[in-house]
Parts: C-alpha cells; sequence; structure tokens
C-alpha cells in the first residue's frame, strides 16, 4: 500500500473551479473520507488522483514518486464507482478475474483462480462464481464491484459513493464489511461520500470538502467536537447542530464579531420549569423513540436530546440551560471564534 500526496492542486472546468487549491497528505494504510454535498469537488479529487483528469495547477504524489503526468493505466489505482459497472454477459467469477487478464499484467490462470476465490470468500461471495452478473442483488453487485477492485491488490483504492444506491439494510452490512475488510488488508483507501453516517463509521480521518476546497480534516471526533468553521459543524451530527442568533445572548458573555452561537443538541440541559439561571422554553415537539425535542426560543427551534424517562407534550414548558463550555462562537463569514 501506497502513501497520496495533493500539493496544491486545482482543477477547473470553464468558469467553475470544481477543486480549489487542495492539499491532502494520506498515510500508508489509511482510511480518508471525504465528506461534502454535491458538487463540493469529491469526486473531481478522486479523479485527479486516478489520473482521469488533469490538474490546471499542483502535483499528485503516489508512494513519494510524482505521478501528476504518469497514465491512468500505470498509477496503480482501483476505482469503485457508484455505480456498479459490471460486464452483464460475464459470470461473477469472470468479472472478478477480468482486470487480472489484462495482456499488461500477465498472471497465469492459476494465479487468477486463486485470487478470485481468495477475494470471494473475502466478501462472501463464493456461492456466486458462477451467476451471471444480472442474476445478482445489489449488494452482491457491488460487492463484486469491490471485490474486482481488491482482487487487482492495487497500491490505492478510490470508492466513489459505492454504498449510495443500495438500501439502509445492504449499506449498513456493507459499511461493517468494508471496515473489516479494510482491517484484515490494511488498505490505503480514499472514499467519497455525503453520508455522514458512513463518514464516522469507516474514516480514521474525515476531510470536509466545501466549494472546491478542504476546510478541515481530521479524525471523526476531532472535527465533531471542534469544528474549524460554521460548515464543517453543521457536517456532522444528527439531530443537527443548533445555530442560534448572537441577538440572543448576552454581548458581554461573547466573543467580539460573534454572528452565530452554537450547541450540539445533546450538550442542552434540561431541568424543572422556573428554576433560577435557566430558560423557560415551550415544547414543540417530542419524539420519544428518539429522545428528541423541539424546542422554541423567541421563534426559534432548537433541538435537544434526553434519555430521561420523562414524557414531553407540545406546549408544555420545560427548563434549559446552556452550559457556555459547549457553545461555539462563529463569525458571519462562518469561521469560528475561540472561546
Amino acid at each position: 500500500m501506497s502513501e497520496i500526496r495533493l500539493q496544491g492542486v486545482t482543477k477547473r472546468f470553464g468558469d467553475i473551479v470544481a477543486v480549489d487549491d487542495v492539499s491532502i497528505d494520506v498515510k500508508e494504510g489509511e482510511f480518508v473520507v471525504l465528506l461534502g454535498p454535491s458538487g463540493a469537488g469529491k469526486t473531481t479529487t478522486l479523479r485527479l488522483i486516478a489520473g482521469l483528469e488533469r490538474p490546471d495547477t499542483g502535483e499528485i504524489f503516489i508512494d513519494g514518486e510524482a505521478a501528476t503526468a504518469v497514465h491512468p493505466a500505470d498509477r496503480d489505482v482501483a476505482f469503485v464507482f457508484q455505480q456498479y459497472s459490471l460486464y452483464p454477459h460475464l459470470t461473477v467469477f469472470g468479472n472478478l478475474a477480468f482486470p487480472l487478464r489484462s495482456p499488461r499484467r500477465r498472471v497465469s490462470e492459476a494465479e487468477v483462480a486463486a485470487r478470485v476465490q481468495a477475494v470471494a470468500q473475502m466478501l462472501h461471495i463464493e456461492s456466486k462464481l458462477g451467476n451471471l452478473a444480472t442474476h445478482l442483488s445489489g449488494g452482491e453487485m457491488q460487492r463484486v464491484a469491490i471485490g474486482r477492485a481488491l482482487v487487482r491488490q492495487p497500491k490505492v483504492f478510490l470508492m466513489d459513493e459505492p454504498l449510495s444506491s443500495l438500501d439502509a439494510k445492504l449499506r449498513e452490512e456493507l459499511r461493517i464489511e468494508l471496515t473489516r475488510l479494510h482491517r484484515t488488508i490494511g488498505a490505503t483507501i480514499i472514499y467519497v461520500t455525503h453520508d455522514q453516517v458512513e463518514a464516522t463509521t469507516l474514516a480514521d480521518r474525515i476531510g470536509i470538502l466545501e466549494h472546491g476546497r478542504i476546510v478541515q480534516m481530521g479524525a471523526p471526533r476531532e472535527v465533531y467536537g471542534n469544528p474549524a468553521s460554521l460548515s464543517a459543524a453543521q457536517r456532522l451530527g444528527s439531530p443537527p447542530i443548533n445555530l442560534l442568533p448572537a441577538v440572543l445572548f448576552d454581548p458581554a458573555a461573547m466573543p467580539a464579531g460573534t454572528n452565530t452561537v452554537a450547541i450540539r443538541p445533546e450538550d442542552i440541559v434540561l431541568h424543572a420549569p422556573d428554576t433560577r439561571d435557566v430558560l423557560n422554553l415551550r415544547v414543540l415537539e417530542y419524539s420519544p423513540l428518539r429522545h428528541l425535542l423541539i424546542l422554541d426560543r423567541d421563534g426559534t427551534a432548537i433541538a435537544a436530546t434526553t434519555m430521561t424517562e420523562r414524557n414531553f407534550a407540545p406546549g408544555q414548558t420545560v427548563g434549559v440551560s446552556l452550559p457556555p463550555r459547549s457553545l461555539l462562537y462563529f463569525r458571519s463569514d462562518g469561521r469560528r471564534i475561540p472561546a
């Protein structure tokens, strides 16, 4: 497995800057997830690493070697796409064996069979090797697509939202499989998604992309607990972080320049109403299965999570406090202000 380094990489499509001065270091054996909304530059970043696009400026290094001008076939990276892209006329065995039978690889049929069998067992599809690709379920087809990348034993795996077309149950199953695979083979993986659950479940580190730029990169817990910007704070968390206008707070208790005050729902503390130094807020709705309260403060909805056995009814008053140590402060441009 190999390291990947992007150094000041920019890619434009006409007037659109898809990737804007991105620098990333991915360590050998690391699982890095690029997380962001549609149009953030995630897929273009993968295509640049694979060589399917050429950067306008900047350099790409694979295993310490300059790769910016290297042909895609010579980069030794495997790309798993969002769609399965299997050959419908081939069996599962034929699809898995296909990259090994390329004239560039010169792999013996005995080794082809051994590698295909090993990967099929790893992905629990050994019983499907004789099936045509068109006779598989969605989850099985995606396993074959992942297996076709694994069988090559490349330096780097690039995965572009490979689970997004599956239903929730299959996504959960394959997330577990990918985590297990990463531990087993120690692969270097760069994985693109807009799904925060996938990102926090799979990643050693998460890179948050917005408008083609990396706004923060770090371990999932670090990005969640110490976001560098408003967009990074909003990207992780379910229910999402509460964003409250600064006018609701005492100016003397906030850093200068604060425009937005944020707090995670689990950091809000509930009390009996009319307690000293506690806000008395009205309940808008309550979900007992999620332990989620939606409260109203001067027309602003606030989400709070609580594991209490109490039940809450819309219109009920509840006491709320916002611990100062849990408050995050942001400027009007979204930059974080140290407390």
